[in-house]
């Protein structure tokens, strides 16, 4: 196997390629800590989209048909 500038420019490529996968998945992975802060706004959002859900119903009747 020849070594190229173009095969070491590929292969630097989809290690970074894997390496952001990488940090996305860790950054985006829930933990306990997080939870508990995310349990707050979760309640605050269920209530937010109630309200605009009986909104939706008022104006269009068919929305939830």
């Amino acid at each position: 196997m020849i070594i190229t500038p173009e095969s070491i420019a590929s292969y630097t490529a989809a290690a970074i390629g894997v390496h952001a996968t990488a940090v996305a998945v860790v950054n985006l992975t829930p933990t306990p800590k997080d939870n508990d802060k995310l349990g707050q706004y979760t309640a605050l959002f269920v209530k937010l989209y109630r309200a605009i859900e009986i909104l939706a119903g008022i104006f269009t009747p068919l929305v939830k048909k």
